[in-house]
């Protein structure tokens, strides 16, 4: 699927349509049928294979469906994930 996602001639990815304002927006879903899981995201425009990302959300996630902010979000966080929490402000004994 992620080399149908870059092909630019296949209506997936980096060929897909373009949005009535000329930008692209993305959706993937991906569900494991044995295992009753599915993961889906959509309105995605910087993920460079949506069917991956959907794949984190069906793995690594809580949740079956992201969209829009959320799922750029999350995508971000898959890539760097957020810094540990910083220390107790005093010693634990």
């Amino acid at each position: 699927m992620r080399e149908l996602e870059t092909d630019p001639l296949f209506n997936s990815g980096r060929g897909s349509a373009l949005t009535e304002k000329g930008t692209v927006e993305m959706e993937a879903s991906i569900m494991d049928g044995p295992k009753r899981r599915c993961g889906a995201v959509s309105g995605l425009t910087t993920v460079k294979n949506p069917i991956s990302l959907a794949r984190l959300v069906m793995e690594k996630s809580p949740h079956s469906y992201l969209a829009f902010s959320g799922a750029e979000e999350f995508a971000r966080q898959q890539v760097s994930p957020p810094p540990p929490p910083p220390p107790p402000p005093y010693p634990l004994i």
